[in-house]
């Protein structure tokens, strides 16, 4: 009975890998990437290029695309676009769309890769104006995004849009904006594909773990936490004390030390997504989120809270009795 059980295990699990391995071919393809100033986005640009696709890689900076384009081939179009201002985002759909005119062609992919880290720490510590800007980046500027360019790949009726997500989606460990921004991001995921579950367009999500990338710069992160500590006021100084903030500025540097630096982990499941005849929906990447958060995502409460103390345990306020 056991040796029955375990070969059809090994049978269902030997299916799947098989037909993961079944993918459209990406040549010719046109597929629209945000945020490709640096890291993953960066990767994936590159890497579509490379394999044949026509790419049109907004940058938030001048610097970015320039950087960009000087090692790419015509394939690829480096555009500058700001997630955050509808005017930016109206230029560049006017630009892909004269481009994809003059090609008879159609999109066939959105990756909506664009993000900010959140602000670590505790709540308290943050006006609203940080959370805003995070919403803005994380979850409004993808909504507008899909929402301007879902016509172009409406257009024949077939494609695929893409959103990075994160793990913390699945069980958020952290207390930041950043958690609550990548939840909303799926939730309006999960919602799109339902809405266009009478079309050829799916809808996936990438949820990886700690990747070494701008979101976990160490030395970034620890100057916004000096920043908090600057504009406290007293009564909030005298709640949390210096060593809780010395003791979350360590938190990030370990954060950073065990980040992946291979950025290709990310990019190679955004094109599974875009091109693999069997997509997921969701594609969790790394070990913690894998064997960690998305088993936790389905437990009770009251062992997630343990968890979050155990794995990821937050520094106590010195005011907390």
């Amino acid at each position: 009975m056991l040796l029955f059980i375990a070969l059809t295990i090994a049978a269902i699990c030997l299916t799947f890998w098989i037909l993961d391995t079944f993918k459209i071919n990406p040549k010719d393809r046109y597929i629209l990437i945000t945020g490709c100033d640096t890291g993953i986005g960066n990767t994936l640009a590159k890497s579509l290029d490379k394999k044949g696709c026509y790419v049109f890689a907004t940058c938030l900076t001048s610097e970015g695309a320039e950087s960009l384009q000087k090692v790419s081939s015509d394939r690829l179009y480096a555009i500058n676009m700001d997630i955050t201002n509808s005017d930016s985002i109206k230029t560049a759909f006017d630009t892909v769309e004269k481009i994809l005119l003059e090609k008879n062609a159609t999109l066939w992919g959105l990756v909506n890769n664009a993000g900010v880290p959140g602000y670590p720490g505790f709540y308290d510590w943050w006006p609203r104006e940080v959370y805003r800007r995070i919403m803005d980046v994380n979850l409004l500027g993808p909504i507008e995004v899909t929402n301007v360019f879902l016509p172009l790949i409406r257009a024949k009726g077939k494609g695929r849009i893409v959103n990075a997500s994160s793990g913390v989606a699945l069980t958020p460990f952290s207390c930041s904006g950043y958690s609550m921004s990548k939840c909303a991001l799926e939730a309006f995921s999960d919602c799109l594909r339902h809405q266009l579950c009478y079309t050829s367009i799916s809808v996936h999500m990438i949820e990886p773990t700690y990747f070494l990338t701008h979101m976990t710069d160490a030395t970034m992160k620890s100057d916004k936490i000096e920043m908090a500590w600057n504009q406290m006021t007293q009564s909030q100084r005298d709640y949390y004390g210096r060593s809780c903030i010395d003791q979350i500025i360590e938190l990030t540097k370990q954060e950073q030390q065990v980040s992946d630096p291979n950025l290709h982990l990310v990019s190679d499941a955004m094109e599974h997504a875009l091109f693999g005849w069997f997509p997921w929906r969701r594609y969790p990447i790394g070990g913690l989120v894998k064997y960690v958060a998305r088993p936790a995502s389905v437990l009770p409460a009251f062992i997630v809270d343990y968890l979050r103390r155990v794995i990821v345990p937050l520094p106590k306020p010195q005011g907390c009795h």
